[in-house]
């Protein structure tokens, strides 16, 4: 049996620059900003596209694009791993100090350059595939002004439906999205046939994949986090048991106080119940030897205060 091509994802940082950051080659680039924004930029400039080599986990790199279309529109483009509140956050703070970057020196601000930052996410679930947000008012609606949109797009509504719908049913933008988060080859060679700019595109995929630079990185990346995904297991399964013990000592406690609580109320009613039939009866035995005391017959004695006739000859 012939063992399959093993490919390198899109969705991987250093592939993705690879693929969408080439200056010599914006094809790929152009078709996924068609596919996002809906627009379609005749002109090009990728502003940082240097590749990523030896520096791949140096923090100071930047790994994301960013790119000027012809009217000046600035556009970053970033592959989120994992997303949550850090993540967005963090993105947010790159997109203000590239905003902040871009006034020169004795400019007006009403000539700052706009700008659109793309987040491709690589999981989490949101209730549109591509979800747009700019700074508007919140009852009217009103737009505060159109120099910046934030773009969301969810990588997994794409890929789950390339697995789910015939590659024949789908149209270009959701297989080209699609084509991004897919690791399997052949699902990818079925998704980009017939299209041409995908075809391209794969076939330059299938070329990188077998670099060392690019296979060393995806391998230390992908045992990275492995690590951090074997970690957290270990952290929530670690919560979980600490948790679960706080709990079982906490109900512990509170159930010894409420039985102790309840076991004193119970009791004290039993007591005073007790201590009332206790009471009766010792009243009703004094009332009958006072009867005993006058001479007055055993039967009738029985009969005024229900006690036996054992029980009066017993006092």
């Amino acid at each position: 049996m012939i063992e399959e091509k093993r490919i390198i994802p899109l969705k991987f940082d250093l592939m993705f620059k690879k693929i969408f950051g080439d200056p010599e080659n914006v094809m790929p680039l152009r078709e996924l900003i068609k596919c996002i924004l809906e627009i379609d930029p005749k002109k090009i400039t990728i502003l940082n596209p240097e590749i990523i080599g030896s520096s791949y986990y140096n923090k100071g790199t930047i790994v994301d694009l960013i790119v000027e279309i012809e009217d000046g529109t600035k556009i970053g483009i970033e592959m989120n791993t994992n997303v949550n509140k850090y993540l967005i956050n963090r993105n947010l703070f790159y997109m203000f100090k590239i905003i902040s970057q871009d006034r020169k020196k004795g400019s007006l601000y009403n000539e700052l350059s706009r700008y659109i930052q793309i987040n491709i996410d690589c999981e989490g679930k949101q209730e549109m595939p591509i979800m747009k947000y700019k700074l508007i008012e919140k009852e009217t609606k009103e737009e505060l002004t159109d120099k910046i949109e934030i773009v969301r797009v969810s990588l997994p509504y794409y890929v789950k439906k390339c697995y789910n719908e015939s590659a024949n049913n789908l149209d270009y933008k959701d297989r080209f999205i699609g084509m991004i988060g897919i690791e399997d080859i052949t699902k990818l060679r079925e998704l980009t046939k017939g299209e041409k700019s995908m075809e391209e595109i794969m076939k330059n995929v299938e070329e990188f994949s077998e670099e060392d630079e690019i296979l060393g990185a995806y391998n230390a990346e992908w045992h990275k986090q492995e690590m951090e995904r074997v970690v957290r297991i270990a952290q929530i399964e670690e919560a979980q048991e600490e948790g679960l013990a706080r709990g079982m000592a906490e109900g512990l406690e509170k159930g010894m106080q409420k039985g102790m609580q309840e076991g004193m109320q119970e009791g004290m009613k039993k007591g005073i119940e007790q201590g009332i039939e206790q009471g009766i009866e010792q009243g009703i035995e004094k009332t009958a030897r006072n009867m005993l005391k006058e001479n007055i017959n055993v039967e009738i004695i029985s009969k005024v205060t229900g006690l036996s006739i054992e029980h009066i000859k017993d006092l």
